[in-house]
């Protein structure tokens, strides 16, 4: 009664963008944008974690982090099945793809 089918991100098929409306993520419009289009100049696929509004979720210590410390931050990753688990499975396009976005982005900040 809690899974929501129509809405999960999928192995290979994109990074994952964790939003959450009450802020428990860290990711927000500006990083939301800019990562987005970084992603799309270089092809990067990418994909979008909504958690449902009749749910908690968890929090990341990237909120705390940002309000602290005043950086601007993301929450971004791979998508898994068995989060926290002992064998969390991921797929490796997943990752190829978050190292294309890591690279992508420190480039553009090194120039």
């Amino acid at each position: 009664d809690k899974h929501d089918n129509n809405h999960r991100p999928k192995m290979n098929e994109g990074i994952v963008i964790k939003v959450n409306a009450n802020q428990r993520y860290a990711s927000n419009s500006e990083t939301q944008a800019y990562f987005r289009q970084l992603c799309k100049d270089k092809e990067i696929p990418l994909q979008e974690f909504v958690c449902r509004n009749d749910m908690p979720c968890g929090s990341t210590i990237g909120p705390i982090s940002a309000t602290q410390l005043g950086i601007r931050t993301l929450d971004v990753g791979v998508p898994t099945l068995g989060m926290h688990s002992c064998r969390e499975l991921a797929g490796y396009k997943d990752a190829y793809s978050l190292y294309r976005a890591l690279c992508a982005y420190f480039q553009k900040k090194i120039r």
